[in-house]
């Protein structure tokens, strides 16, 4: 059987549900179409690899999140808003509207997948919360720490590379030795502090770009969208694949 991947995701907030579409905030709307996107995209690409997509709506249910790490073969933490400061202990300096509720539901379910070695895949956000589950921290806005990292937050993920990203790790991204990747960029955070348990896979201009947990099964987050690239790079294709097998 093919393994069932939960992908954890909020393209639109729950308070949405009462509002006319004329009222809501043009920017605001545009972002969740964005994150809509690129959640067909994660789904297309799970599927090529020969997994079947299951998305997930929030729940601050405990016996609910403890039943989809059980019975899920395997998962993809999505990108998306800013994680919650407060998680890995900060004030907000520079966070644009973390959603609380998505944070606690998938810094739960993570926790409850992680004792049961189910694999996961972070991307972006989702590369983020590992390392904050795991007791690192985040960089809150990145051209505040260094004018030059202002090239990853790009509004173009979807149209190709940006930069590129120095695989120091390369079995963490099923690769056989230290090459220097293509990847494309949407992001004005990143990983800070490195939890005590990760190690890092990737680095581009001092920023950690991938991670992976060596103890796990499989346990890798990119701070790219591998999701826009996979149809036509086997190396971003790969990712999706070896998370797959992971779950098989």
């Amino acid at each position: 059987m093919k393994p069932i991947i939960g992908i954890p995701t909020l393209p639109f907030r729950a308070s949405y549900s009462d509002t006319e579409l004329a009222a809501l905030d043009g920017k605001e709307l545009g972002y969740y179409w964005l994150l809509s996107r690129l959640t067909e995209k994660i789904c297309a690409s799970v599927s090529r690899a020969g997994g079947v997509p299951l998305l997930l709506r929030a729940t601050n249910d405990a016996e609910e999140i403890s039943a989809e790490a059980e019975r899920l073969d395997g998962f993809v933490f999505t990108g998306g808003s800013d994680i919650t400061p407060s998680l890995y202990g900060e004030e907000n300096h520079g966070s644009i509207s973390p959603d609380t509720e998505r944070d606690m539901f998938e810094f739960s379910l993570m926790k409850e997948a992680l004792p049961k070695n189910k694999p996961m895949l972070g991307i972006c956000r989702g590369c983020q919360l590992m390392n904050v589950v795991l007791g690192g921290t985040i960089y809150q806005h990145l051209p505040d720490v260094n004018p030059e990292w202002s090239l990853h937050e790009r509004p173009d993920v979807m149209k190709g590379y940006v930069h590129e990203a120095d695989v120091v790790l390369p079995e963490a991204l099923s690769l056989d030795k230290k090459i220097t990747v293509k990847v494309n960029s949407m992001h004005h955070q990143a990983i800070d502090k490195l939890a005590p348990s990760l190690t890092a896979a990737a680095y581009s201009g001092g920023l950690t770009e991938a991670v992976a947990l060596l103890s796990h099964k499989y346990f890798v987050g990119v701070q790219w969208h591998p999701e826009c690239l996979s149809e036509d790079d086997e190396i971003q294709a790969g990712i999706f694949s070896a998370l797959v097998k992971a779950s098989a």
